[in-house]
């Protein structure tokens, strides 16, 4: 947390941040295009700001794209809200209202190179074991306290199906599995059938990626291929960081969020 304090502290760097929450995955170059600060300025900002799990990256050929993680916010505000409610809600509605400034218009894209698939991807780091982790992940005695309450159900071999089902039976999303490396990296598809604005959109990938770091695992969500800006897309982006800040609680205390289920 002290280091997503510092980072958060710069005003060039919640410029970069601004950036990411305008247009995702962007690359060096395209950054520097956006903002009043010298190639090797913004480097290093990136630098800051990865180091505190605020920026994730991925490379596709010769470039390296940048994404926007806002789990450390969303821990920051967890943490702190309650506890320090006046000074600390202030702080983060300023923070929240810099991130949510008018998206940038049609033409000052004009000319931006963009990466061929759209995708979303975000990190956190929980003190637990890699094989405790996937078994987050792959059973549902566990997804239902971070993953809106739904059940998995898969055999979690290569070629099988696998669904996420609500409380009362219902199919909240289905999929299959494409890789399987417990306790290390899990890819499957996923098709979004919570409700009737993503049900039309077809299915897209998704990659978990558990790396051990000592006592704590670094896990790596990315949903990737989607059709354009699509409602299971908006969603994503809107949902992932709240399953994943239920996911680290679960899992360094044993109790999930009383807004998990």
């Amino acid at each position: 947390m002290e280091l997503a304090f510092k980072a958060l502290a710069d005003p060039s760097r919640r410029s970069l941040l601004d950036r990411l929450f305008e247009r995702d995955g962007q690359t060096l170059s395209q950054l520097c295009a956006q903002v009043a600060m010298t190639r090797f300025g913004v480097m290093k900002h990136l630098r800051v700001l990865e180091a505190a799990g605020l920026v994730t990256t991925r490379r596709s050929g010769r470039e390296k794209f940048h994404y926007l993680n806002p789990v450390p916010i969303r821990l920051l505000h967890d943490r702190w809200i309650t506890k320090y409610a006046a000074p600390w809600a202030g702080a983060l509605g300023d923070l929240k209202g810099g991130l949510e400034e008018e998206t940038m218009s049609d033409t000052r894209l004009a000319g931006v190179h963009a990466e061929p698939a759209l995708r979303h991807i975000q990190q956190i780091h929980i003190r637990t074991s890699p094989e405790r982790l996937w078994e987050a992940i792959t059973q549902p005695s566990f997804t239902r306290d971070y993953f809106y309450g739904t059940l998995v159900d898969s055999t979690w071999r290569q070629g099988a199906a696998l669904v996420y089902r609500n409380p009362d039976g219902t199919v909240a999303a289905d999929g299959t599995v494409l890789e399987a490396e417990p306790p290390r990296r899990l890819v499957h598809s996923f098709s979004a059938l919570w409700d009737d604005a993503v049900t039309p959109d077809p299915a897209h990938r998704v990659t978990w990626t558990i790396e051990a770091m000592g006592p704590v695992c670094k896990l790596t969500v990315e949903h990737e291929g989607f059709a354009g800006e699509t409602a299971t897309l908006k969603s994503v982006q809107g949902g992932l960081s709240f399953i994943l800040d239920g996911l680290k609680p679960l899992l360094e205390t044993g109790q999930p969020l009383m807004s998990a289920r």
